[in-house]
């Protein structure tokens, strides 16, 4: 059967416009530009299209829709004043419509694409092929963007943002409601401005948005959602910044690639298709409810027509649980056992006035009812029910309004006449007593793909930021029908845990002013805005406890439900650890839990590993507590299987982040970025691997892990293997060698160390892991996975001075005996982290080496630190990164690894390729967000030959560095390119030249202009190998980045010209499999 697909043309302009995608301000008196006046319009660009579609997009361009199988054919006119392009995400396309600029060795026409000048016209050709469109997992359309990439950051400040969508073959249908919001930050004072402009808004703000037309009430007024049908929402996300954002959609959940959430979780890039089924009729908001978000941000209210809505079938027996739930106050210690914080005369201390939710026998509310769980701190109680099932009574006991509302739950009424008002707002007084009917629909409950139970919570929302400051937040837990026992509790857990990480900013608390009288003695000169004061009431908690605080002890073997929650006065994305043991999320066994802000995470954990476990987080100053593990009376664990032995070492080196590469793939100042470094080579220490434990051999890094650069050697292993690391510290200061896969640090008959213990200069210690089943892959996910390994004597700091390695685990059977890969998969790892060397322990020396006395630089200049900060790729920035080769339509897979703090939000994307990710299912992406901490594990089989770029598209780490160039070679073409380099260029290359070759030597000479149809010599002949085995294939070695090679000194004996030695280069070649270990 033969299949077709259409070509669709579409004609974009992009306009310079004062009208209608301006932003509109409303504040009395004054805007956040100009005080004087009270609505400011400002110019932006604006993908145009001269065709009628069915809503008003606002700032966003055109919807640019096409199926698999179909070319799209986009003609692009700059009517602008400045150069604009398009860059495609989530399709395929040859080098001229890449709509990117930078050093990829092509043609000069092949380049017109890279900007376009005004009044100037390119034609952009996307191809959908069969293997890029949604899977079967997939939505019918995956939503995706097109955006100028001239100057990433100015181009999307500017507006140059459009939708793409991606369907499966007949699903473009004009009879489903379909909407497409754009969520972003723009920062007028980084987009593209004439010189008055520039004037202007040398001071403005970042906009808080939601397209189309959606700032402060501007959402058209007919964007109307009809009665029994779902909407699709498009979603984009696409900004400057690593800004995040919660969305809550009131009265409304959404499903997502099959899970149930109640907000959508957005990054600085995302593209996602989410459907709603709207039930009630009335009016909702769509907000961003991080607080300071919606202090910038008004949304405009959606309508939705009248639905009649049947009894929910999803339990025979729906149950009413009538709960009695209390708002107190009282006092909380945030330290009762660490007494780390001190009061004094203008310091509060550990104690603080707080209101707590409380729940009672009764409705008299005479006597507290005895808590189901002791760690809950200063959480309410744990309130759970099933889909159909109905609760709830409230009473206010505190001195002032409050009420309950829960997050997560869609239908919310009351058995008392209010009228119209929205639950939500309704203030119940002081002794006040008000029943609530809360009722589980089936679109809040889980579903197939989701744990038996959601993790949601319940709040205060009369004043949301002021009344959880002041302590009001319980858990609440949604669940499958018949998941739980006729007394409430779930019936598949050995045990459950409720942790809440949140920062408490005592300061917005309704209760400040008087914990300031009565804890400190000179309130009356207390400043509330004084920094020193104002920092010492932020409390970072985990369920209100500070520094190890809270305890929880566990027993070996049971299956531990977790249920963790992000809510608080923090609006980063949290990645929470719990050191020495993985768990299931999503059906996925991950050893990293990101959590987005006001959102709930439920995992599966098996505790195998007796001892203490730190629980804690990547956020900056946040609590980390411990639980105890203790030990059933059994065997301890056999080591049985294969042992994999691995020789590391920590070593200290010189470190290039440019790779000593000249112009033009690295300039000292960048025309374009205004990037530059004062240094590009730092002392550091890195983790290096040894033939044996005599540690007096290195292991010569070969051609297929070449490109691992500043990482430590490869680590593989799978189930029933045992790893056994010896290392050795050859730095001058302590380091160690740790894992979270690791249950304790030491030798496998030591099992005293309950905390890493830092290995001294010169000492060697050995370290053993056995691979048990849920460090491995599933069935479902790919074969194999990635996780890391790293130093943890100060895990800031030792990262900061590069020590970081990938852990590779799989699944049993796929690593031979013979070869420690997989032969049929090439693998490339990548780190992305944002290195900063002002945390590295040699930051003083070279300091002092780059800045030799006397140094005019003070180490207190707030410059220094961005002049030491590199946005880097396995330590490599701007496109130095060397050895990602790989052929043509060949499976890949990237180990994409993150081991940064709060900042380090990258969002991983592959020019001219899209890739896939696997969960319980198969999904296409293509952008990958890497969330700190994280190490994820993706495919993809590149579909055009050339060089192509992998960055991180949030715009100002890109323009920063973090980029690297991958060559995707085609194999069927290796031997005639071969012979037309050798017949076309080095025939004719003078002989003084090739006298510049040492036998055996090195050299780095450039030969651009005599070969510039390849590029020079050294790009060609980029070869790391040892021994015979390691000779790339000749068309992976073009467009290698030139640097010092080395050449086989074998290779001249008896040859006397370039060319003979060169085709004996070529015979040598076994393969581009080569095991060097």
């Amino acid at each position: 059967m033969g299949l077709a697909g259409a070509s669709q043309r579409w004609r974009l302009p992009v306009l310079r416009t004062t009208q209608n995608v301006c932003y509109q301000f409303s504040r009395t008196g004054q805007n956040w530009l100009n005080s004087s006046s009270a609505s400011f319009l400002c110019n932006q660009q604006k993908f145009s299209l001269y065709q009628f579609f069915f809503f008003s997009s606002g700032l966003l361009g055109p919807i640019v829709q096409a199926e698999i199988y179909d070319k799209v054919i986009v003609t692009f006119k700059n009517m602008a004043s400045r150069p604009f392009n398009i860059h495609a995400k989530g399709v395929s396309y040859w080098k001229a419509s890449e709509g990117a600029g930078y050093e990829d060795l092509t043609s000069q026409l092949e380049k017109e694409d890279d900007a376009v000048e005004p009044g100037h016209t390119h034609v952009y050709v996307w191809e959908i092929l069969e293997d890029q469109g949604p899977t079967g997992s997939d939505t019918h359309c995956l939503t995706y963007a097109y955006s100028s990439h001239v100057d990433s950051v100015k181009d999307i400040n500017s507006g140059l943002i459009g939708p793409l969508l991606v369907c499966k073959p007949g699903e473009i249908r004009g009879k489903i409601q379909e909407f497409v919001l754009l969520f972003s930050v723009f920062d007028e004072g980084k987009r593209r401005m004439r010189g008055k402009e520039r004037k202007e808004y040398a001071y403005a703000h970042p906009v808080f948005v939601i397209s189309p037309k959606t700032l402060f009430f501007s959402l058209p007024a007919d964007l109307r959602l009809c009665e029994k049908r779902p909407v699709y929402w498009y979603v984009i996300s696409l900004g400057s910044q690593p800004e995040v954002h919660s969305i809550l959609f009131e009265g409304h959940s959404f499903l997502v690639r099959e899970h149930r959430l109640a907000t959508l979780d957005i990054s600085p890039a995302i593209f996602l298709t989410a459907e709603t089924t709207p039930r009630t009729n009335g009016t909702f908001r769509m907000f961003c409810q991080i607080p300071s978000h919606q202090r910038g941000t008004l949304i405009d209210l959606d309508e939705f027509s009248p639905r009649i809505v049947g009894r929910s079938r999803a339990k025979r027996l729906p149950q009413i649980w009538t709960h009695y739930i209390a708002a107190e106050e009282g006092d909380w210690d945030y330290a009762p056992v660490n007494k780390s914080l001190e009061s004094g005369p203008q310091r509060i201390g550990s104690k603080y006035k707080k209101a707590m939710f409380v729940e009672y026998e009764d409705g008299a509310f005479n006597k507290r009812k005895a808590p189901k769980a002791d760690h809950l701190g200063l959480l309410g109680p744990v309130l759970q029910g099933e889909v159909g099932d109905e609760f709830i009574v409230f009473k206010n006991l505190a001195s002032r309004p409050y009420n309950i509302y829960p997050h997560g739950i869609t239908n919310v009424t009351s058995f008392h006449p209010i009228g119209n008002q929205n639950m939500k707002v309704v203030p119940i007084r002081p002794k006040q007593v008000f029943t609530y009917r809360w009722k589980i629909m089936p679109e809040d409950g889980p579903t197939r793909s989701d744990p038996s139970c959601l993790t949601r919570y319940y709040y205060s929302s009369i004043k949301p930021a002021k009344d959880l400051a002041s302590g009001l937040i319980g858990p609440l837990l949604i669940c499958f029908k018949e998941s739980m026992d006729l007394r409430g509790n779930q019936m598949i857990a050995d045990e459950a845990r409720f942790v809440l990480f949140s920062v408490f900013n005592e300061n917005w608390s309704w209760y400040l002013s008087e914990n300031v009288k009565r804890y400190c003695s000179d309130a009356a000169n207390i400043k509330p805005q004084d920094p020193e004061f104002y920092a010492s009431n932020v409390m970072y908690s985990i369920n209100g406890y500070v520094f190890n605080n809270l305890q929880m002890k566990l027993c070996q073997n049971q299956v531990v439900y977790w249920y963790v929650l992000n809510v608080g006065a923090q609006s980063e994305i949290i990645s929470v650890f719990f050191s020495g043991n993985t768990f299931k999320h999503n059906t996925v066994s991950e050893e990293v839990l990101a959590i987005y802000p006001f959102t709930g995470e439920t995992v599966i954990m098996s505790m195998d590993n007796p001892g203490k476990v730190d629980v804690h987080c990547s956020l900056k100053n946040l609590s980390k507590e411990e639980f105890d593990i203790y030990e059933d009376e059994q065997d301890p664990r056999m080591f049985t299987g294969k042992i994999r032995p691995y020789y590391i070492a920590a070593v200290e080196v010189t470190w290039d982040y440019g790779g000593s590469i000249p112009s033009p793939y690295l300039r000292d100042s960048d025309p374009r970025t205004n990037w530059r470094k004062l240094s590009r080579s730092y002392k550091k220490v890195v983790f290096q691997e040894y033939f044996d434990s005599s540690f007096t051999r290195q292991i010569v890094r070969g051609e297929l892990d070449e490109h691992l650069g500043i990482l430590g050697p490869f680590i593989r292993g799978q189930v029933e293997d045992t790893i056994v690391v010896t290392f050795k510290n050859m730095a001058s200061r302590p380091y160690s060698f740790h894992s979270n896969l690791l249950p304790y640090e030491g030798s496998q008959e030591d099992r005293e160390y309950e905390r890493p213990e830092a290995v001294q200069p010169n000492q060697v210690r050995q370290y053993s892991l056995k691979v048990l089943p849920e460090m491995a892959p599933s069935t479902s996910e790919f074969d194999c996975k990635a996780w890391a390994y790293f130093s943890s004597v100060n895990l800031v700091n030792d990262l900061h001075s590069g020590l970081i390695g990938p852990l590779i685990i799989c699944q049993a059977g796929v690593l031979r005996t013979t070869h420690t890969r997989q032969l049929s998969i090439q693998e490339f790892s990548l780190l992305f982290t944002i290195f900063d060397e002002t945390k590295s322990w040699y930051f003083a020396e070279n300091f002092e080496r780059n800045c030799p006395s006397p140094c005019r630089i003070q180490m207190d200049d707030p410059v220094l630190k961005s002049n030491h900060t590199f946005y880097a790729i396995n330590g490599h920035v701007r496109d130095t990164l060397p050895g990602l080769v790989m052929g043509l339509h060949q499976r890949v897979r990237w180990y994409l690894l993150n081991a940064g703090g709060i900042e380090d939000i990258h969002a991983v994307h592959f020019h001219g390729q899209v890739f896939t990710i696997r969960m319980a299912e198969e999904y296409r992406l293509a952008i990958y967000n890497l969330f700190p901490g994280a190490f994820e594990t993706v495919e993809m089989k590149p579909s055009h030959p050339g060089i192509w770029r992998v960055e991180c598209v949030v715009s100002e780490h890109e323009q920063a560095g973090m980029s690297a160039l991958f060559l995707v070679y085609n194999k069927g073409e290796k031997r005639s390119i071969f012979r037309e380099v050798l017949d076309n260029s080095f025939k004719s290359q003078p002989l003084e030249v090739v006298s510049n070759l040492k036998k055996g030597g090195t050299y780095i000479q450039e030969w651009d202009s005599k070969i510039p149809a390849i590029g020079s010599l050294p790009k060609l002949l980029g070869w790391h190998g040892h021994g015979e085995c390691g000779l790339r294939e000749l068309s992976k070695v073009i467009f290698t980045f030139p640097r010092v090679q080395r050449f086989p000194s074998g290779l001249w004996e008896g040859k006397d010209s370039l060319p003979q030695a060169l085709e004996a280069f070529w015979k040598l070649d076994k393969g581009p499999f080569c095991d060097f270990r």
